[in-house]
């Protein structure tokens, strides 16, 4: 260990004895006071010295210059991409009905109406953000893409129409369309997602204006339900067939069984083009050999023709 010594403390002692033993003069206390102030000098002098940080000098900003300020980083906020349903809804839509239907025939340059009415069987709400898109085939002067009209809610039904042209040459043409969410990939209607259709046969729609066409039935479609129970005499079938026509025309039908029975003849009279419900009504007897049955409309006149049957089954086997 080392030791630090100073003569300044030893020689303020010593004089200060000298003064007292030699019986020193009043000054002496003058000589006294001057060596301890000395020493106290010296005492301070050998404390180190804390320095003190001098503070950052500010600048006086120049008058009309703007304040710089340290920017905020602002933290995103996830929110869901779409605001047509809860996250994870599911999107079904099923086909209920249309006007112009496929094979409709319209005069060369002639705008109408296409609507077809579309049910949500989903689980999501389909509001204004949702769309109407041009999938492929012929765009009939329409645009690619529309809004939904209204908001639809599941199990609701919207009417969707485009304003169409039928170019001004003859011909068939055929256009498709989506339903297309906010977000997600466009879809169709039914089972298989298929895209609404519109079909139209570019014509006069008479003969002697350069063609043969006339206005006829264009499809035949069927609903079949029952009464009944399997406990009951008989079971009473409906069998509802939506016919389609491309325009106005009168015809002459009747229904044919699989049993061989025929109905009278009936007629269905079209306005225009458009598609008309017509029924037919069938009883069995409850435990009869037979098990699979079919019903089928038959056009009479103006042309005769046939369609699909309507096939259908006991329940009770």
């Amino acid at each position: 260990m080392k030791f630090k010594f100073s003569l300044l403390p030893t020689l303020a002692i010593l004089v200060t004895l000298t003064l007292t033993s030699c019986g020193a003069s009043k000054n002496s206390s003058i000589i006294a006071t001057s060596v301890a102030l000395t020493v106290q000098a010296q005492n301070t002098q050998s404390t180190p010295a804390t320095d003190t940080p001098e503070p950052l000098s500010t600048e006086t900003p120049i008058p009309g210059t703007p304040a710089v300020t340290t920017p905020t980083i602002a933290v995103p906020t996830l929110v869901p991409t779409s605001s047509a349903g809860p996250l994870n809804c599911r999107n079904v839509a099923n086909f209920v009905s249309e006007t112009i239907p496929d094979g409709t025939i319209e005069s060369p340059g002639a705008v109408f109406i296409k609507t077809w009415n579309v049910q949500n069987n989903g689980t999501c709400t389909w509001d204004t953000s949702w769309k109407i898109a041009y999938d492929s085939g012929d765009l009939l002067g329409a645009g690619y893409v529309y809004n939904f009209p209204q908001t639809v809610a599941p199990g609701q039904t919207v009417p969707i129409s485009l304003q169409l042209t039928a170019p001004l040459a003859l011909g068939i043409y055929t256009g498709f369309w989506l339903l297309e969410p906010p977000s997600g990939p466009p879809f169709g209607v039914g089972q298989y997602s298929e895209p609404l259709s519109v079909k139209i046969n570019v014509n006069s729609g008479t003969p002697g204006k350069g063609t043969p066409t006339v206005y006829g039935i264009t499809s035949v479609t069927y609903n079949v339900t029952y009464t009944g129970t399997c406990n009951s005499a008989n079971l009473f079938f409906t069998i509802a067939a939506t016919v389609s026509a491309s325009g106005p025309l009168t015809i002459t039908y009747y229904w044919h069984h699989s049993d061989g029975y025929n109905s009278g003849k009936k007629t269905l009279t079209f306005s225009d083009a458009g598609s008309q419900v017509v029924i037919d009504t069938w009883s069995q007897k409850v435990g009869s050999s037979a098990t699979s049955f079919w019903d089928q409309l038959i056009e009479y006149s103006p042309v005769h023709q046939t369609f699909d049957e309507a096939k259908f089954q006991m329940p009770c086997y």
